[in-house]
């Protein structure tokens, strides 16, 4: 049993200090099960993490700001086609009015590109979308389900409730924050 133990321990310790290289014993359960362990906890996690941060710090994600009757609300454009066609307009002052209860909308000064984007998406609540068919940019201030011509565009990081309960159209301006 000893013995059992020893040469147990001194398999776990090559594993552990021989990363890079195959297992010693192929097929065995403790090397499948370092190497499992492994792989997941340095690519995976850490490579979804990673690329949140550098989307957000390196890519070209673009921090912005939403202005409306006074209020500023910070918000961010991902690094996409259609948001990339967005900025490349910006400033931009716009009349926007609400739609259908759950969203506002206002038509930009040349269409934004949907070259390389989904068919449709979801927007939650506080999602900057382009609604393709209709060419106008949306403010999401409530959920709404996947629908084909929805493109995300970014996200609002702030109160949206200024959005709701619109009678008639407000002009909002959208600006760079950098």
């Amino acid at each position: 049993m000893a013995v059992a133990f020893v040469l147990a321990c001194a398999g776990l310790i090559g594993c552990g200090t021989d990363d890079d290289s195959p297992a010693p014993t192929p097929g065995s359960g403790a090397s499948a099960a370092a190497g499992a362990t492994s792989t997941p906890a340095e690519s995976p996690a850490p490579t979804r993490q990673t690329s949140a941060e550098a989307t957000s710090e390196a890519s070209g994600e673009a921090p912005i700001r939403i202005v409306v009757a006074g209020k500023t609300l910070n918000a961010t454009l991902s690094d996409n086609p259609a948001a990339k066609s967005l900025v490349a307009q910006l400033p931009l002052t716009l009349d926007f009015a609400d739609f259908g209860g759950q969203e506002v909308t206002a038509e930009p000064p040349r269409p934004l590109t949907m070259e390389g984007m989904p068919d449709g998406e979801s927007a939650p609540a506080g999602t900057i979308g382009y609604y393709a068919p209709d060419g106008v940019v949306v403010l999401y201030y409530t959920d709404v389900g996947r629908y084909n011509g929805i493109v995300r565009l970014g996200r609002i990081d702030g109160d949206i409730s200024i959005l709701k309960g619109w009678d008639e159209a407000r002009p909002v301006t959208i600006e760079r924050a950098d």
